[in-house]
């Protein structure tokens, strides 16, 4: 590639370039990953199907493919499915399962952030990306800049509000997002070691596809083609664009060689199952796609893509050095990639993320004062007004007042009002009060470091999340927990035979198997068995599709639901003699 030489639109001092203190970037790191990870249940679909994949692995020994509760879950691969399932061998009984199962979640988001860090940072050292050269000297050093961008970066994705509850989650996406991270890594490393960055980029892609499948690694793989394809020489590149598909295929081959060899026959019908999953995830572009992602991208990317948007304009005329290249590039293809996503979600915007923070890093040092100072007196007022809100639910909930708010508590958390935690409480005023001492600091501080504006919304949405962790994890885990009604149905099911007795699961999802196996204790019927004495079924209100029962008779003893969702009904049927 033969980069542009036009001037830099970065202008940057030595003084704009000071150092961030690393106690402070790893202190947000550390808050960022920890808050809401622990003391609670598995509660989305994604994440209580997640637990139950990495529990049942634990429990039965047998790692090879995903299922939960004695049935194959053919959608995602193995990878952090493994990964979780090695914690909760390790500290399952010290720490407890569902806490072990999420501790890797903390590695992934270090691993994600470091690789952002080291791709920002070679990016940003190259001839290409370096700020203008003042007239009388004073201008930021090659090592002082690419620091300061690097630490952008992490501040950006810490400061982004979208991606936050999908990476406290037991599901494939952290492990996803840190090793589309590792590729991003891979792809900057190889603009100066063609054969080791494609091959790091390669095994990282390899490894994704067998973490999330087909989508998106697809398009991940094709933007690393073209980027490697188009950075060296022409013998290089295409030895290195080899050499990265290579990677991919292999590490894929691997795991679906040794499902072949120890499953046969049910190994191959595993793997086609798994293949066709991954392709029905694919669909074509259609108006409702481009609607949603219209709608959910803004606030989900917030502040990124104001950000990432100037780079692009503010670099224009320089489209082609790589730092710009790269992260529109990716951009671009993780466009195309939700847009051809059927039914995507928001957990599927996690991946548009990467791209957007090393264009908003970009952007960051190319904004004029004027949008840079609108920025951040939107991240002060946004995240001031929720920090009081979030006090003023919390008060209303324990004292009563006012009512409306009290009435909207007790509505949400479904009647249930925790007893008051003085530690949890004293943990969330020290964030609130740090982030109004921070504000405080901003204001008699108007002009200072670059990386000033993204600390101030990176510590605008940790500390709200701490706070928020602290002060309402409990009520919102009573609402959503399936612990109390599997421990209702397995009593009765004890009460009417034996509490050991075969239950099949009719109509419920992969997460209803693992929440009721984990925490019933109770024992599902493994593959066509149909011969249990009991039945578990899952109706849902508006819905016709499940209200069929299971052959033979049967007599309804119970149902149940989770507190506050009564839409949502899970019954036990007994089977009925003659």
């Amino acid at each position: 590639m033969i980069f542009d030489e036009r001037p830099s639109p970065a202008r940057v001092s030595a003084a704009a370039a000071a150092k961030l203190p690393r106690a402070v970037l790893l202190a947000l790191i550390v808050a960022y990953s920890v808050s809401g990870l622990f003391g609670r249940d598995p509660w989305q679909e994604a994440d209580a199907t997640g637990f139950g994949i990495m529990w049942t692995m634990a429990r039965s020994g047998d790692w090879l493919l995903p299922a939960v509760a004695g049935e194959l879950v053919a959608v995602d691969g193995p990878l952090a499915f493994w990964v979780g399932a090695g914690s909760i061998a390790l500290l399952g009984r010290a720490i407890g399962e569902v806490a072990a199962a999420r501790l890797p979640e903390i590695l992934w988001f270090f691993l994600a952030t470091g690789a952002l860090w080291y791709a920002t940072l070679r990016l940003a050292r190259r001839d290409e990306a370096q700020p203008v050269a003042f007239a009388f000297g004073g201008e930021a050093t090659s090592r002082d800049y690419g620091r300061m961008l690097a630490d952008v970066a992490v501040l950006l994705v810490l400061g982004t509000i979208g991606p936050i509850v999908t990476l406290h989650e037991t599901t494939v996406e952290p492990a996803a997002f840190a090793l589309s991270c590792v590729a991003i890594y891979g792809l900057a490393l190889s603009l100066d070691r063609p054969y080791g960055g494609a091959l790091l980029s390669g095994a990282a892609l390899g490894l994704l596809l067998l973490t999330r499948a087909a989508q998106p690694t697809l398009w991940l793989t094709l933007a690393a083609l073209v980027f490697v394809a188009c950075t060296a020489r022409k013998a290089v590149r295409l030895r290195a664009a080899l050499l990265l598909l290579l990677a991919v295929v292999a590490i894929a081959c691997a795991w679906a060689s040794a499902v072949l060899n120890w499953r046969g026959a049910a190994g191959a019908a595993y793997l086609l199952e798994w293949g066709a999953s991954g392709l029905q995830q694919f669909d074509w572009p259609n108006t409702e796609s481009l609607m949603w992602l219209l709608r959910t991208l803004p606030w989900h990317t917030w502040p990124l893509w104001p950000l990432a948007a100037w780079a692009l304009y503010a670099w224009r005329h320089g489209a082609r050095r790589p730092h710009v290249a790269l992260g529109a590039l990716l951009l671009v293809m993780q466009a195309l990639s939700l847009l051809t996503t059927r039914s995507p979600s928001v957990a599927d915007l996690v991946y548009i993320v990467p791209p957007l923070v090393l264009l908003a890093a970009f952007g960051a040092v190319a904004t004029r004062r004027a949008a840079e100072t609108s920025i951040d007196w939107f991240a002060i007022t946004a995240f001031c007004l929720f920090t009081v809100a979030l006090w003023a639910y919390f008060i209303a909930m324990h004292a009563g007042v006012p009512p409306k708010m009290h009435s909207s508590v007790v509505r949400l958390t479904a009647g249930y009002i925790p007893p008051l935690d003085w530690a949890r409480v004293a943990v969330a005023a020290a964030a609130s009060a740090f982030w109004f001492v921070l504000v405080a600091w901003r204001v008699r501080q108007p002009s200072g470091a670059l990386w000033r504006g993204p600390a101030l919304a990176a510590t605008g949405l940790v500390t709200l999340w701490v706070a928020f962790s602290a002060l309402f994890l409990e009520a919102v885990d009573h609402r959503r927990s399936f612990a109390a009604l599997a421990r209702e149905a397995v009593a009765q099911i004890a009460a009417s035979g034996n509490a050991d007795d075969c239950v099949l699961a009719h109509h419920l999802r992969p997460s209803h198997r693992a929440v009721f196996a984990f925490h019933g204790g109770i024992r599902f019927a493994a593959g066509g068995d149909a011969d249990c004495a009991f039945a578990l079924h899952r109706d849902v209100a508006g819905s016709l599709l499940d209200d069929g029962l299971p052959s033979g008779r049967w007599t309804e003893i119970w149902s149940g639901h989770r507190p506050g969702l009564p839409d949502e009904v899970i019954r036990l049927y007994r089977r009925s003699s003659g």
